[in-house]
């Protein structure tokens, strides 16, 4: 059973341009992106974000000073009266990110909705909740540190429900009167936040009235939970609740049926491994299926083509041509009864024979996670990488096979959930 609970949220003052005081969620800013955001002194950056040079202990000293300052000055308020909240992000797709969709999965505009609350937190696999990647240990800490020091969730940890008949979606659409992806607002029902990032539109309703509170905690008891996002935030948020007897955490729950929420791999660039060695081992246990100068529709087709789940194809590109190797099925069957997994048998065989074995150096130094393949082959094209591998999308009902099914967990950086939630759109102080 989950149980969900209302909550008093904290917002950024609606009197400041809030347009300037949120940023990305912190696990996908680069030094960049950094920069970017932490030009402005009130933006939620400060309190949410390490920079990449800044010692763990000071991040954490200087995140706690930085959010009483912003309390202090009115830049962060909290609502009066305890509630849900519907968060709503408009959203595109770029035209290297679309092409790998299969042609009925792509639109001109995207409208996902999450239900926000706060949610009883217990071990990950032992009830209704359930993950589906490793973490690192270290990042977990940090984050238990940051929420213990300053008592805060400043976004919710994403996870998905799945309802058949999309009836929380849709009580959503006729609770505000408009149906996705179109948008029109009820002037009696206006979001409380509304404010655009990165090409992307987050808008926070919020639901204060009790029957319709009760009714809904009702409809989500009877789900199951899978995280898509926040593996870091829900393990500290389990320590929060062994170490210091913290039950809830803020989450936002979305419908793995929703046609809007979108599954992307994390690809791969890599640099600093022996050319030779991974020839030979492309040679010996992958076939050639297709050969370019670009990469097409068609490259992206015949990376889709699957004549089962055991047909396992990965992009790559040289710096000069693009293939797609097709691995051995009599290797990928060894591995899949070995390991006793059949989900991301693309991951594990491009990990185990390709990556890995061939990298000199180490794996968290010299291979890039990116999250389009334009930003992976343009590592490639500047000479800091030297290959980069390009992946088929996971469905919903991947992850939610490997999690409910197999009980195992992806490698780190497997999945990637679209859209992403901004910081600073709903917070909650813990009490």
């Amino acid at each position: 059973m989950v149980d969900i609970r209302p909550f008093k949220a904290t917002i950024i003052n609606p009197e400041m341009d809030i347009e300037k005081l949120i940023c990305p969620v912190y696990d996908t800013i680069d030094a960049a992106n950094y920069q970017k955001f932490a030009g402005e002194k009130n933006n939620i950056i400060h309190v949410t974000t390490r920079r990449k040079d800044m010692d763990r202990d000071k991040f954490i000293d200087v995140a706690s000073e930085e959010l009483e300052r912003f309390k202090k000055t009115g830049v962060l308020v909290e609502r009066e009266i305890p509630g849900l909240y519907i968060y709503g992000i408009i959203f595109t797709l770029q035209p290297e990110t679309l092409v790998m969709l299969p042609e009925k999965d792509r639109r001109s505009q995207y409208f996902v909705f999450g239900l926000v609350s706060l949610v009883k937190v217990e071990e990950l696999g032992k009830g209704s909740i359930v993950g589906h990647e490793n973490i690192f240990e270290i990042n977990s800490h940090e984050r238990y540190r940051l929420m213990k020091t300053t008592m805060m969730n400043f976004s919710p940890i994403v996870a998905e429900y799945s309802m058949k008949g999309h009836e929380l979606n849709n009580m959503f659409e006729e609770y505000l009167g408009f149906k996705r992806p179109e948008y029109t607002p009820d002037p009696e029902k206006l979001p409380i936040v509304d404010v655009n990032i990165n090409g992307g539109r987050h808008l926070l309703w919020e639901i204060t009235d009790g029957k319709l509170i009760q009714k809904i905690t009702k409809m989500v008891s009877r789900s199951r939970l899978l995280i898509l996002d926040g593996h870091h935030r829900y393990t500290a948020s389990n320590l929060l609740r062994e170490k210091d007897g913290i039950e809830y955490t803020m989450m936002m729950l979305m419908e793995g049926g929703d046609r809007a929420l979108l599954l992307l791999p994390w690809h791969r660039a890599v640099r600093n491994f022996d050319e030779e060695d991974l020839n030979k081992r492309v040679s010996e246990n992958f076939s050639i299926e297709w050969q370019g100068v670009s990469n097409n529709e068609e490259f992206y087709s015949r990376l889709r083509e699957r004549t089962s789940v055991y047909d396992v194809r990965i992009g790559m590109y040289d710096g000069k041509k693009f293939s797609i190797l097709r691995a051995d099925e009599k290797v990928v069957l060894e591995i899949s009864g070995i390991k006793g997994e059949i989900v991301g048998l693309d991951l594990i065989i491009l990990h185990d024979f390709l990556i890995d074995p061939s990298i000199r150096g180490k794996p968290e130094e010299d291979v890039s996670f990116n999250a389009s393949p334009k930003e992976a082959i343009e590592k490639v094209e500047s000479k800091e990488y030297k290959a980069a591998f390009i992946l088929h999308p996971f469905s919903i009902k991947d992850v939610e096979n490997k999690a409910f099914e197999e009980h195992k967990n992806f490698p780190q950086k497997s999945t990637l959930f679209l859209p992403k939630v901004a910081e600073g759109i709903v917070m909650r102080a813990i009490k």
